[in-house]
């Protein structure tokens, strides 16, 4: 069956739910679950449902804008970015969305094929911590198709982020790598 479902998130106020909300869709994965957003800062409740679903075989798979010069905080965001690359490059499909003279701030999650959410939620700490949130939830196979067609046309114009391509500085490892 097919439905769709507005959110608002606020973080300090709900508890996390949005968090909730993507950790139990990632465990719901069954096939495949795709990610787009220019940030790759996982809550670390994410990152071990994406291991999850990536130990029981589901493909998971990133476009994002790895390199984000000009963005506000770009330097340190890019390192973030880097680090997930080296971290995760090896167990994930990550793609870097590379036309220069375009921002990739499209935030997408596509699980199964079946169900889409289209969000202002980067996938990092601070929109699932911090930031009010707003977002879309869709349970329909065309609607999620026609999803899959916007993150097809990004994959084109993508290339795989390797950590040799993109070597995290050693103050920004020290920094970026503390204990929470």
């Amino acid at each position: 069956q097919g439905g769709m479902r507005h959110f608002v998130s606020a973080p300090y106020l709900d508890g996390r739910a949005l968090e909730r909300l993507y950790v139990e869709l990632i465990d719901a994965a069954a096939d495949s679950i795709e990610i787009v957003s220019p940030y790759l800062n996982p809550t670390p409740r994410i990152e071990a449902a994406l291991s999850r679903a990536q130990a029981r075989g589901v493909a998971v798979r990133f476009v994002a804008r790895v390199r984000l010069d000009g963005d506000l905080g770009g330097r340190l965001m890019t390192e973030l970015n880097m680090l997930f690359v080296e971290r995760y490059a090896d167990r994930y499909e990550i793609l870097e969305y590379l036309p220069e003279s375009v921002v990739l701030h499209t935030k997408l999650l596509v699980v199964d094929g079946r169900l889409a959410v289209v969000t202002s939620a980067n996938l990092n700490r601070r929109s699932f911590y911090h930031d009010t949130e707003n977002g879309v939830m869709v349970l329909d196979r065309a609607f999620a198709a026609r999803i899959r067609a916007v993150i097809d046309a990004y994959r084109a114009e993508s290339q795989p982020a390797t950590p040799t391509s993109y070597p995290v500085r050693p103050l920004a490892r020290a920094i970026l790598t503390m204990p929470e």
